[in-house]
């Protein structure tokens, strides 16, 4: 009887798992799509910016790239794919980039040689060529751009649709500032303080370098840093008669974390 029992167990057994085999889906998507790889914000899942400074890049560059991924959706092509992409408005309010004043029109010779999928790929890294104008010493620049629908390519899905990108020559916020806690272990930013922690750390505090920002140990050596270095910068300033260092609009710069651990 317990013989019995067990054949019929593993016939059961391979009747579910030939049962399961037969009601896979067969993957049939039938459109190719293209969809970038952006940062969504946790609370309202809309796709952060991404900023660029020349302020970083030194004097003497006047055209640099900025980088973005988009991946494929749907089946890989044995061939090369071009794909296409163009500006969208970033709103009311915002100042747009222009094509040939701040970034090399995405349908340019120049820029088309990039668009491509290649062979087999179902992910290509794509650049933004920005252009260092003159007018971003005094304002920054929005480029918000999309997936252009051509024969291989449609959009992909809504959140990941739209790549957004703030160019300027000047110091900005940069966009991950909060997100990564700085608020809470630097305070509140300005750019006099973010001028200030790149003069006395020699490190760039861009979102490429605050994303990396996740050892506590380290985080804590800056905060330290940076709260004795404002301390001295303000008894210095005092021997001359002057004001402690602060913000266009008089708010102190301060590093309160740091004073835990001085």
């Amino acid at each position: 009887m317990k013989r019995h029992f067990i054949i019929l167990m593993l016939l059961a057994a391979c009747f579910l798992a030939t049962s399961c085999e037969q009601d896979l889906p067969v993957y049939d998507y039938p459109d190719n799509e293209l969809n970038f790889s952006l940062t969504l914000n946790n609370v309202t899942g809309i796709a952060e910016e991404t900023s660029y400074s020349f302020v970083f890049a030194g004097s003497n560059v006047q055209k640099d790239t900025v980088w973005f991924t988009v991946n494929t959706q749907g089946f890989l092509s044995d061939q090369d794919r071009s794909f296409e992409m163009r500006q969208v408005s970033a709103g009311e309010g915002q100042k747009d980039a222009v094509a040939g004043q701040h970034y090399v029109a995405f349908d340019s010779e120049e820029m088309k040689k990039f668009l491509i999928v290649p062979a087999g790929a179902n992910t290509v890294k794509v650049p933004v060529l920005v252009l260092k104008d003159p007018s971003l010493e005094t304002e920054d620049v929005r480029l918000y751009f999309e997936i252009k629908e051509n024969e291989n390519f449609k959009q992909g899905l809504p959140p990941y649709r739209t790549a957004k990108l703030v160019i300027s020559n000047q110091l900005s916020k940069p966009t991950n500032w909060s997100s990564m806690y700085l608020d809470y272990y630097f305070d509140a930013y300005g750019p006099v303080k973010h001028r200030f922690m790149i003069d006395n750390t020699g490190l760039a505090w861009d979102e490429a370098f605050i994303s990396t920002l996740s050892d506590f140990g380290y985080i804590a050596y800056l905060a330290t840093k940076l709260y004795k270095a404002v301390e001295a910068e303000n008894a210095a300033r005092a021997a001359r008669g002057e004001d402690i260092l602060k913000e266009a609009d008089g708010t102190p710069v301060t590093f309160s974390f740091g004073a835990y651990y001085v």
